[in-house]
């Protein structure tokens, strides 16, 4: 991949809030995000579940479901905002200029049409083209992502496809209007570890030979490391670290982002999985400085203030009070002296 493709950004999101009003207060699911993405870049938003990571991905495409709404920021896809855009228009944008692909296929299709219907209706919704020319173009978008007999297969309804097949015709359909960003959500979940690697395989190759900005949403740290260039880190809707993939496995600087590498099993060793101490916060309580602070082992006095994105180096940035004084989290033999202290050990 050139250094071009990936020097040029196509997507820059600013100061993003999307809330959810509760009876117990209003839940701030995405709390002042920003980043960029380049043309041909595959970006990772990893986290665990309620961390704000699937809200910013429905948001970026405007389909936040209510009472969830975006509050502020901007969503600039191509240098447009599209927080600007009217209802109509983010439907002409969604599918042309930024497609989806979400956690599970099958909800994702009408039982009673066909694929082939499906898949030319997606490309007319948007073109005034011919039914045959959209069926054509259906066609070849499904012989792109390795569908056998595709001619054939359009004939075809939901139901007669496998999970992995009908992942496919999904990614398919989201590349029928040769959109320039890619959202994947889970795009892997409920599938078997082959077809895994063979989903994963392929949005990789839509970055590579396309120059397609992938943001895989994933709670899979494995799958990050295959197959993405950077990664975003979230907890209790902010972004507490980002950096190269590299970066994070080889040098974590927030003790989420270690609690998460440490919690991930070696296959390769059979290493007993280490959890961390406590749980996440609620969303309508949350601690008054640093959120993650009840449960970090490094905590320190002036981690009751709540901490901004620090830039370390190297492009690495870190929400932490302690990497931010020590350039990076204390050695290991410091870590577990701090967490037998806390009573974590």
């Amino acid at each position: 991949m050139s250094d071009v493709e990936h020097d040029r950004t196509i997507l820059s999101v600013r100061n993003l809030v999307t809330v959810y009003p509760t009876r117990l207060g209003v839940v701030p699911a995405v709390d002042h995000i920003g980043f960029e993405l380049r043309a041909g870049e595959i970006l990772g938003i990893v986290g665990d579940s309620g961390s704000g990571k699937t809200t910013l991905a429905r948001s970026l495409l405007g389909l936040v479901a209510a009472p969830g709404r975006i509050v502020s920021g901007e969503i600039l896809l191509h240098g447009r905002d599209l927080l600007e855009f009217s209802g109509e228009e983010m439907r002409q944008v969604r599918g042309t200029e930024i497609a989806m692909i979400f956690q599970n296929p099958i909800r994702s299709f009408h039982p009673g049409f066909t694929i082939g219907r499906q898949l030319t209706e997606a490309v007319t919704r948007h073109e005034r083209v011919s039914r045959r020319d959209a069926r054509e173009r259906a066609i070849e978008a499904l012989t792109w992502v390795g569908m056998p007999e595709p001619a054939i297969r359009m004939k075809d309804h939901p139901h007669q496809f496998s999970g992995g097949m009908l992942q496919r015709v999904m990614i398919a359909m989201s590349l029928l209007n040769e959109p320039a960003v890619l959202v994947a959500d889970e795009p892997t979940t409920a599938l078997d570890v082959t077809i895994q690697a063979q989903i994963l395989e392929l949005i990789q190759r839509l970055a590579v030979d396309r120059g397609l900005g992938v943001i895989l949403v994933t709670h899979n740290l494995g799958m990050v490391a295959s197959i993405c260039d950077r990664v975003i880190v979230m907890y209790a809707g902010q972004i507490v670290e980002e950096a190269s993939v590299d970066q994070v496995f080889a040098n974590p600087s927030h003790p989420y982002t270690v609690g998460l590498l440490d919690s991930q099993p070696d296959r390769a060793t059979g290493t007993r999985l280490e959890a961390m101490a406590g749980g996440s916060p609620r969303m309508t309580d949350l601690p008054p400085g640093c959120r993650f602070e009840p449960r970090c082992a490094y905590a320190e006095t002036e981690c009751s203030q709540p901490p901004t994105l620090w830039p370390l180096s190297d492009g690495q940035t870190v929400r932490c009070w302690v990497s931010r004084r020590h350039g990076g989290l204390p050695d290991l033999p410091d870590r577990e002296a701090s967490r037998a202290g806390r009573g974590l050990g």
